[in-house]
Formats: C-alpha cells, sequence, structure tokens
C-alpha cells in the first residue's frame, strides 16, 4: 500500500488509477489536515462488499468455513459431471 498527499494524487491522478486496476494496488491519500482515504478498484470493493455479504450470516459463514476446511485437508468428495 503507497501513501501519497492529496497534491501529489491530484497530479498524478491518472497514472495513479492505473496502478490501482491494473496491478491491485491501495493508495492512501492524506490531506494536510490529516484526513486519509483509502483508494481502491471498484472490482476489489465489489469482491471486498461481496466476502462481507457471504459471511454476514453464520449459518452461511460456517457452511463456508466448513467447505474450506475440506478443500485443505483434501476430505471432499469428487464426482464427475458428464454432459
Amino acid at each position: 500500500m503507497q501513501a501519497v498527499l492529496y497534491s501529489q494524487a491530484r497530479n498524478n491522478l491518472r497514472e495513479i488509477i492505473n496502478k490501482v486496476c491494473d496491478n491491485v494496488e491501495e493508495f492512501i491519500i492524506t490531506t494536510k489536515e490529516k484526513q486519509s482515504v483509502v483508494l481502491i478498484s471498484q472490482e476489489e470493493y465489489n469482491s471486498m462488499k461481496e466476502t462481507l455479504y457471504l459471511l454476514s450470516s453464520k449459518n452461511n459463514r460456517d457452511r463456508l468455513l466448513n467447505a474450506v476446511e475440506e478443500i485443505e485437508s483434501s476430505s471432499f468428495l469428487r464426482k464427475e459431471v458428464v454432459l
């Protein structure tokens, strides 16, 4: 994660946007009053929102974590799909 001052971000906005979108980088942009924001791509933001939604329900969270454990321990059942 890179940190830049607001004036630097303003002067190099296109370059920063390209880095954020093309390289999945994040930027902290800080004003001289010490207020800060984080710039991330919309794709990354959407992914974070989806993850938060999927983990917001205890039942769903437990099922997802159980599925991850099964995959990591290779204890899942493989099935062949015939089309």
